[in-house]
């Protein structure tokens, strides 16, 4: 009969943590969402939680299509008379059942209104999750401590050595977690972090500072 009794209230007990582990994640997840919101608020955007659009909206997110369940959240769009930026959180999940894993990333966005050929440039660690690059020729460049780094992906070759300009490079060689990402109408930096709601200003002082760096 004690055997019992002490089996029934360990199965409670076992309940109860896992109850509480529960509401522990959930209310952790609300007070991530209303940091973002409250900056959004400050800095006059607008604040999405998810997109399963987004991915499929821009083509700079094609080499981070891999897997299954990609969607954008935490998104920040801001406008104003020039220019629109967004910055999000991205993920997918790769494998089955205990093999299952997440990937996620976090991307800035700055739309400069041009057309212009496609450049892509990614830290060489990043590569081993992107897979292959598929519709870009790698760029021939002189082997340097820059092309170690970095792989360079263009659909026209002449386009990437005008982008590729020393001001570039000091910048990436400072953020080497960075990948950018140039295509009409658009650029993007991207990281294999997570977004973290106060460094949301920041994160949009870099795609603009890069936008003031590139030729275009």
């Amino acid at each position: 009969m004690d055997d019992v009794l002490g089996n029934i209230l360990f199965t409670f007990f076992l309940a109860g943590i896992l109850i509480l582990g529960v509401s522990l994640y959930f209310y952790y997840q609300y007070l991530i969402r209303r940091a973002f919101i409250e900056t959004a608020k400050k800095h006059g955007y607008r604040y999405y939680y998810r997109s399963y659009a987004i991915p499929q909206r821009f083509a700079f997110l094609a080499q981070h299509r891999r897997g299954r369940g990609r969607y954008a959240f935490n998104i920040l769009i801001g406008q104003d008379k020039n220019s629109s930026r967004l910055v999000f959180d991205y993920t997918f999940s790769t494998g089955l059942g205990v093999e299952k894993k997440w990937h996620y990333s976090s991307f800035a966005a700055l739309r400069h209104g041009k057309t212009c050929p496609f450049l892509r440039i990614y830290p060489r660690s990043m590569l081993s999750v992107l897979g292959d690059i598929v519709g870009y020729d790698e760029a021939l460049f002189e082997e340097s401590e820059f092309t170690q780094k970095y792989a360079i992906y263009t659909t026209d070759e002449s386009f990437a050595h005008a982008m590729i300009t020393q001001p570039l490079i000091e910048y990436l060689f400072r953020h080497p977690e960075q990948s950018l990402e140039v295509e009409p109408y658009w650029i993007a930096l991207g990281t294999s972090e997570r977004l973290v709601p106060e460094e949301v200003p920041r994160r949009v002082r870099q795609i603009e500072k890069v936008r003031a760096i590139l030729p275009l």
